[in-house]
């Protein structure tokens, strides 16, 4: 973590591992403070949320 305003490079991997594990609390208002200055961010984590989504509903190797 460097300093209060995170990078984009930080909320990326901040979003991508929010998909494996649960961000702490200063995590989430790092990121969320990020999101509401950052457009790009935002479309990133918009993207990644789809994703997470589809994947849930993507039939498994079930028979």
């Amino acid at each position: 973590m460097s300093g209060l305003k995170p990078t984009c490079k930080e909320v990326h991997r901040l979003v991508s591992e929010g998909m494996d594990r649960e961000l702490s609390l200063a995590e989430r208002t790092r990121m969320r403070l990020h999101l509401m200055v950052c457009g790009a961010c935002t479309r990133f984590n918009n993207q990644m949320d789809t994703l997470r989504k589809a994947m849930r509903v993507f039939p498994g190797d079930e028979p």
